[in-house]
């Protein structure tokens, strides 16, 4: 029998959408750094948003807002939206790619035990996850929720391995396109308290706790995934 208080079991993340001073100048940015192209585009009055994403799949989604106010780290709202590759090498491609904008702010890397990842930080201050899944077999478990943490990961042993590894097999990433199959793996929300998250977004939404034992943190997700 169906727990209907359960999120479905087959919910996916959709593109995240980001209001933008720039949208031309944040445009170029995702799509030189990310191997993002434009997918859609509308516009009602003076609002504009426009789609980004690769291989036709949406990733994120900018709205035009010229007189956006300054970005508060301290306030509650997107800490970073994390975009999920499928294989090491699709991975280091683009975080090559990245480090390679002048207007790239890095801003780190770790080895999450479910997953390898590198960090960003966009030209209007939101923050940029990259990051590759290790399979769900190698996962492992406490007391019924998932391990992680964050070890450290050398980004240029990263790159020098898996570059070459990729070396003449194609399906790398150009100027106009990345490797196919990237998209939104999960986000990370900034909040004022645990507590009243958790209401919302367990409670209510009917999210999945994967882990909770940090007292600063609280994973969640559909289908058993590490989080959403």
């Amino acid at each position: 029998m169906v727990d209907e208080r359960i999120i479905s079991a087959a919910a996916g993340m959709d593109a995240v959408t980001l209001q933008v001073r720039d949208l031309e100048g944040m445009s170029r940015y995702y799509s030189r750094a990310f191997a993002m192209e434009p997918i859609e585009e509308r516009a009602e009055g003076s609002r504009v948003s426009r789609v980004l994403g690769n291989g036709g799949v949406p990733m994120v989604r900018l709205i035009k807002t010229p007189d956006l106010p300054d970005f508060d780290p301290h306030q509650a709202g997107l800490f970073h939206t994390a975009f999920l590759f499928p294989t090491q090498h699709a991975l280091a491609e683009v975080v090559f790619r990245a480090a390679q904008q002048p207007e790239t702010r890095f801003a780190g890397t770790g080895d999450h035990l479910v997953s390898e990842a590198f960090y960003f930080t966009d030209p209007e201050g939101n923050g940029v996850e990259l990051y590759y899944d290790r399979p769900r077999s190698q996962w492992t478990y406490t007391n019924g929720q998932v391990d992680m943490a964050t070890l450290r990961l050398d980004p240029n042993a990263y790159l020098a391995k898996h570059l070459a590894a990729g070396t003449g097999r194609g399906g790398g990433a150009t100027q106009a396109s990345g490797p196919v199959g990237a998209h939104v793996g999960h986000v990370h929300l900034q909040v004022g308290a645990i507590a009243p998250a958790r209401q919302f977004y367990v409670d209510a939404l009917g999210f999945e706790v994967t882990a909770d034992s940090m007292p600063s943190a609280l994973f969640t997700s559909a289908g058993g995934y590490h989080h959403h």
